[in-house]
């Protein structure tokens, strides 16, 4: 079951970075838990709406911000995704290219049950219960 989440992490982000949202959250589970870091916290919520709604508002910013994955991290029933993110402020015109959050998906029964952000990697991979 293991890679099999490792597969799903990987279709989250590609259908994210498709736009194509609804398949983006076709493997959430309905209470999913959208957990950001502290500076974006009023962003987290429950349910894929609210992660759909994070994702419409990144847009409404941003020029197609892109998820570069480097490395999933397979922890079993969790998923570390260091990531860099690429695009181009809408009206700042500012480019970026770094890695800004890294991802921790928790699976349960085949579903996303939740996904949390991480500013630094070694973050990201002891939440996911491994040691950076």
């Amino acid at each position: 079951m293991s890679q099999e989440n490792v597969d799903k992490a990987r279709e989250f982000i590609a259908a994210y970075n498709r736009r194509d949202f609804d398949a983006a959250v076709k493997d959430f589970d309905p209470g999913i838990e959208w957990v950001l870091p502290a500076q974006q916290h009023s962003d987290s919520g429950r349910g894929p709406d609210a992660a759909l709604r994070f994702f419409k508002d990144i847009d409404e910013t941003m020029e197609e911000l892109r998820l570069k994955p480097q490395e999933f991290i397979d922890a079993g029933d969790r998923v570390a995704t260091r990531l860099r993110h690429q695009g181009r402020g809408k009206r700042s015109g500012l480019e970026i290219d770094e890695e800004l959050y890294h991802q921790v998906a928790t699976f349960r029964k085949g579903k996303i049950v939740r996904m949390e952000y991480f500013a630094e990697w070694d973050e990201a991979l002891e939440a996911a219960g491994l040691s950076g």
